[in-house]
């Protein structure tokens, strides 16, 4: 039984990551009113023992005059200072190098500088914190530790055993596990079986946006909306464990999250297009992105100047023109989104049954895919 905790044998915490201040695309003043809104408010904190933050906190590096950054340093003091009234513990991991840049180091220094008695831990190495409130065994694994991730396990387990540790108690990190990713994604990736091992209670752990649960790891993906082709539910984890087996997990949805639509204006002229588009933008809310899918040559690409004075309360982005060469960024986005485990793996036992769906595709002659099916076998022999 957890020791310490505000609802006795019960350890509550909340995991959210890929919050993305200072981005170019989702106001900051947007996210910080949404996370106020759902998950950093007092109503909230009251009944919590810990807040973790799994990185990616910040979008970019900074300019000190740029005004975002004091909504966010205001934001963080703020939240600090609730946080230390309610007892609620903090703890952040540093993310992906080119976002966070180290900069959550604003967290420690507002709490020193306004002498906030907050119980932070912000880790930027592979570590390990004993947290003598709860008896509990933490391990933050970072960003890129290093280049190959097998060379990251091998420290882990190294570290593991320099604390005379066989299992910690929970892992915050920031990262993939193999599953998250298509195989096409040449990106260094965790191996989830091996840590799930690692770890007696739960993995939690951000930097693919898209949220996930494989047993015990928790991957709650982004916050808030940031880019178009981010339509699903964004929001975090609330946890209450009272044993390795004897826990609670609940997705929270942000549901004030920015909306990011595309709306498919090809083969349309521009009164059709006119009457998708008001369609499209009745129900959504002011702020909203909207992208225009459509043809090259299609009159909707002429009609854009007319469409936002039509509609200036929301954001329109140049249309997605048909044909157009994916960028490489949707690419990754795209093969991200897909649920890995819908796909059938592709070997010796499984191909005659795929080929099958596939010939039927072009044929519904048996012979022919009789015979189809006989080459396929002597080629696989």
């Amino acid at each position: 039984m957890i020791k310490g905790t505000k609802t006795p044998g019960v350890f509550r915490f909340i995991s959210l990551g890929d919050i993305h201040f200072i981005h170019h695309q989702t106001p900051t003043s947007t996210i910080i009113d949404n996370l106020d809104r759902h998950c950093t408010n007092e109503r909230i904190l009251r009944d919590l023992d810990m807040v973790v933050l799994t990185g990616d906190v910040w979008d970019r590096l900074v300019h000190s005059a740029d005004d975002n950054l004091h909504l966010v340093n205001r934001w963080i003091t703020l939240f600090l200072f609730r946080c230390a009234r309610l007892n609620v513990k903090v703890r952040i991991v540093e993310g992906t190098p080119s976002h966070d840049r180290m900069q959550s180091r604003f967290f420690v220094e507002l709490k020193e500088n306004a002498k906030i008695p907050v119980d932070l831990h912000y880790a930027t190495t592979l570590s390990i914190e004993y947290i003598e409130d709860y008896d509990l065994n933490f391990l933050y694994v970072p960003d890129k530790w290093r280049a190959d991730t097998s060379e990251t396990l091998q420290e882990v387990r190294l570290l593991m055993k320099r604390h005379d540790l066989e299992q910690v108690d929970f892992a915050i990190m920031h990262g993939a596990f193999e599953y998250q990713l298509p195989a096409v994604v040449k990106e260094p990736s965790h191996d989830s079986d091996v840590y799930l091992g690692l770890v007696r209670y739960f993995i939690l752990i951000g930097h693919v946006h898209f949220p996930t649960q494989k047993e015990r790891i928790l991957a709650a993906g982004s916050f808030d909306r940031l880019y178009h082709g981010e339509e699903g539910p964004k929001g975090f984890y609330d946890v209450a464990v009272r044993g390795p087996d004897d826990y609670n997990i609940t997705f929270v949805e942000n549901t004030t999250a920015k909306k990011y639509v595309t709306v498919d204006c090809r083969g349309m002229d521009t009164k059709q297009a006119n009457v998708a588009i008001r369609k499209a933008a009745k129900d959504l809310p002011g702020g909203s992105a909207i992208r225009l899918h459509c043809e090259r040559h299609s009159p909707v690409v002429g009609d854009m100047d007319a469409i936002k004075q039509t509609y200036p309360e929301y954001e329109w982005s140049t249309p997605k023109i048909e044909n157009e060469t994916t960028t490489k960024k949707e690419t990754m986005d795209t093969l991200m989104k897909m649920d890995m485990e819908a796909f059938i793996p592709i070997d010796a036992t499984t191909i005659s049954e795929l080929a099958e769906v596939e010939l039927a595709k072009h044929t519904n002659d048996e012979a022919t895919m009789t015979r189809c099916q006989q080459l396929l076998t002597e080629l696989i022999e």
